[in-house]
């Protein structure tokens, strides 16, 4: 026993050392790109980069489980119904959380008493009556909703997958008090073990009945092997508590975001309710595994934004705007980059990707992927723009936007569905997020002007790129 600490001291100084020659090298390839040539090794940097390396390695493996378990599902075992009865399940289970959150993690990232027992207890009270309050109302909404699509089979599954829910409400606030930290390793190993068993549920109930049924038994283990893992790795287990402060503090953020959260759900899900309506099941499954394939470069990215640049950037503009101006321009650069290559790589991959890796019925996949995934660097783009808002609390913008989003998609639908078809409907979702953009651009200039010109100079090369990339494309395709 006398040897083991200084053995182990060695062992936590050499995987200190491995981890400061990774931040070195990232370092260097950070001054590769323009704008960000005088990077230095200071400790914000060290942050954020040991943040974002968890952050791109976690959610990476937990996109790459996602990835395997719906390409081999969709190669072998299940047919496009199936996942567009999933879609449905999802977007309606979805919707209930989206539509109710009142913001607690963020709530704890950025409050003052964020590592305070009493008001972490309070939150989880919150969590826990809020999780076990929208199970019971989806069991209740399951079979309107399902009527209203005209497919029974949703009905049962919506219930089944509603458990996912209530399980969720059990886990750990750790979760939150690491992100607040920026220690996101652990974070990056409960969200894999997550995924990692839903996969494993999924493949082997679809290897015994290859129906929607091992989509929602997959979703269920996820929730409920992710809150195992929240509490394994917390220091305390929660209590149920009371504090009339924190209990305000609370509710005063998230009446803010309520608004904002109910928005966003009907902006960035509008896309399944209305093409679930109108275009075939079928249909419905190839649209919800072109989201599923334009998803995880996006998902990566805002990891990294919410994770990581919106804490720092949190933490800078409490202390000096000059702060927050600085680092914004250098992750901004980042973003951009990230936002064009991500935007060219669907559109000129697309097609050679589903080709090869789908069965000829998920056809219609390919060129939704384009556009979705378009669509996907879009929403990057603006990420930036809304945390920065977030970050100097203000939320009303978000909820704005989101409103303007939606009432684009919805009469944008409307028209494309009784006039044009389906392509011209995934069109109108392409180029939704611009509507979205545009309130975060007025929100800047009205209140965070420090950061304004440098967005919008950002805004005019991403234009430019897109149009070369679009070009560029046309030329070899023809």
């Amino acid at each position: 026993m006398s040897e083991s600490f200084p053995l182990q001291q060695s062992a936590n100084e050499d995987r200190g050392a491995k981890q400061l020659l990774l931040t070195r090298f990232a370092v260097r390839l950070l001054n590769s790109i323009p704008g960000l040539r005088s990077t230095s090794l200071s400790d914000r940097l060290l942050v954020a980069v040991h943040g974002s390396m968890w952050t791109v390695a976690g959610y990476g493996m937990s996109q790459v489980l996602k990835l395997v378990s719906t390409l081999v599902l969709a190669r072998l075992l299940l047919d496009p119904k199936a996942f567009g009865l999933m879609a449905l399940v999802n977007v309606f289970l979805g919707g209930l959380e989206v539509i109710t959150d009142i913001g607690l993690g963020m709530d704890i990232v950025q409050h003052p008493r964020g590592e305070e027992p009493l008001f972490l207890d309070t939150a989880f009270f919150f969590q826990l009556l809020r999780s076990v309050l929208l199970s019971l109302i989806a069991v209740a909404l399951a079979v309107p909703f399902a009527s209203f699509y005209h497919q029974p089979e949703v009905r049962w599954l919506a219930i089944a997958g509603s458990l996912s829910i209530a399980i969720r409400g059990f886990s750990s606030m750790s979760v939150w008090v690491l992100t607040r930290r920026v220690r996101l390793g652990k974070i990056a190993g409960i969200n894999v073990v997550g995924d990692a068993a839903g996969l494993v549920v999924s493949i082997v109930w679809a290897l015994l009945s290859p129906t929607a049924w091992a989509l929602v038994g997959g979703r269920i283990a996820t929730a409920l092997a992710y809150v195992v893992a929240s509490h394994l790795l917390s220091d305390r287990l929660p209590r149920l508590c009371w504090d009339t402060k924190a209990a305000r503090d609370i509710l005063m953020f998230g009446s803010g975001l309520f608004l904002s959260s109910a928005t966003y759900f009907f902006s960035s899900e509008t896309d399944r309710l209305i093409v679930g309506k109108f275009a075939t099941v079928a249909e419905l499954g190839c649209f919800s595994l072109a989201l599923s394939m334009s998803y995880p470069p996006l998902g990566i990215m805002q990891r990294i934004i919410s994770n990581v640049f919106f804490p720092m950037i949190s933490n800078a503009a409490r202390e000096h705007p000059a702060v927050a101006a600085r680092q914004f321009r250098k992750f901004r650069l980042v973003f951009l980059i990230a936002s064009s290559v991500i935007a060219a790589g669907y559109i000129c991959l697309s097609n050679l990707v589903v080709h090869f890796v789908l069965r000829p019925q998920y056809a219609a996949t390919a060129w939704m992927l384009q556009l979705l995934g378009f669509r996907s660097a879009l929403e990057l783009f603006g990420s930036a723009a809304s945390s920065m808002l977030f970050a100097v609390g203000l939320t009303r913008y978000a909820a704005i936007g989101n409103a303007a989003k939606l009432l684009f998609i919805a009469l944008g639908l409307t028209v494309a569905f009784s006039r044009f078809g389906l392509k011209e409907a995934i069109w109108v979702l392409a180029l939704s997020p611009f509507v979205y953009y545009a309130a975060m651009l007025w929100g800047l200039r009205k209140n965070v002007r420090f950061v304004f010109w440098t967005e919008l100079l950002t805004l005019v090369g991403f234009v430019a790129i897109t149009a070369v990339i679009l070009v560029a494309y046309h030329l070899v395709s023809s």
